[in-house]
């Protein structure tokens, strides 16, 4: 402001007219009151009856936006996305969370870090609040009040370190997002990507190849890669009355270690868990609750 004035002063700057200034009201003694070129008006930009109207339809639309679980534009305090750019990562949004919570729920250590990666037709768009949503999801399992506006926060207050990385070559899918999560020495992630219509996919968890719905009740069991483990747990599933909408089963090598992921209808009651575990052949047994 005292460059402004001194330079009106100087005849550099033929005149100048300010609405807004460092220190509102602006001083008493401040130079720009004393050049006579200079116009100066309060800062009531937003004050007119056609710019009120303006802002109360604008709070009104992010408001209701916000109830329907769309981005708020022009957001202080919360990721934002260009409403045109909306579209195209909104299933992103979802399928992030869910990538993180799969990860967390599985992740035997505590959570020190969160990285967020994106390859394909995905890496360029502006993916701050599918970021944000990934670390909502993979702190639910904590039961922290958190959601896609604080957990950038609640991240950085606990000391948990995040990262976002972008590639454009994807050798598989048109875009995929993958969240890990690790504790400095070991960690572990979940892909997942869309298929034709929108259709959200997790299509890798700790490097084993599969094709999971991602909601509903999932199961997902570590076990021998060994004739019958499959049959026993579908019997004993059966025996609990609880249906099998899907599975996908992956292994490491022949007889070697094996992951199914068991989408169900119904929730796994606590005894066939136990008698699941008591078999030798299967090392894991985890259920995870994920939104319909």
């Amino acid at each position: 402001e005292e460059a402004v004035a001194e330079a009106v002063d100087d005849g550099v700057v033929a005149g100048a007219a300010l609405d807004v200034f460092a220190k509102e009201p602006l001083p008493a003694d401040s130079p720009l009151r004393e050049a006579e070129e200079i116009v100066l008006t309060p800062h009531l930009g937003a004050s007119t009856a056609e710019a009120q109207e303006h802002v109360a339809v604008a709070t009104a639309e992010q408001v209701l936006a916000a109830f329907a679980g769309e981005p708020v534009m022009n957001a202080l305090n919360a990721p934002s996305v260009d409403e045109s750019a909306f579209p195209r990562i909104e299933p992103y949004i979802g399928l992030a969370e869910t990538a993180g919570r799969v990860a967390a729920e599985l992740f035997d250590g505590r959570i020190e870090e969160i990285g967020v990666s994106y390859a394909g037709e995905i890496a360029e768009e502006d993916v701050e609040l599918i970021t944000a949503s990934a670390q909502q999801g993979a702190f639910a399992p904590l039961e922290w009040q958190v959601n896609a506006v604080n957990a950038p926060r609640v991240a950085e207050e606990r000391g948990v370190d995040v990262t976002e990385s972008k590639t454009r070559s994807s050798d598989d899918f048109r875009s995929l997002l993958t969240v890990t999560v690790g504790d400095g020495d070991d960690e572990l992630s979940v892909s997942g990507t869309l298929f034709t219509g929108e259709e959200p996919r997790l299509v890798s968890i700790d490097g084993y190849r599969v094709d999971a719905l991602p909601h509903g009740h999932m199961l997902v069991a570590r076990n021998e890669d060994a004739p019958g483990v499959i049959g026993l747990i579908g019997t004993v599933l059966g025996e609990h009355g609880v249906n099998i909408a899907g599975m996908y089963n992956a292994r490491e090598t022949i007889g070697g270690e094996a992951l199914t992921v068991y989408s169900l209808d119904d929730d796994m009651p606590d005894a066939a868990v136990t008698e699941l575990e008591a078999d030798d052949r299967i090392m894991e047994i985890r259920e995870i609750h994920l939104s319909d």
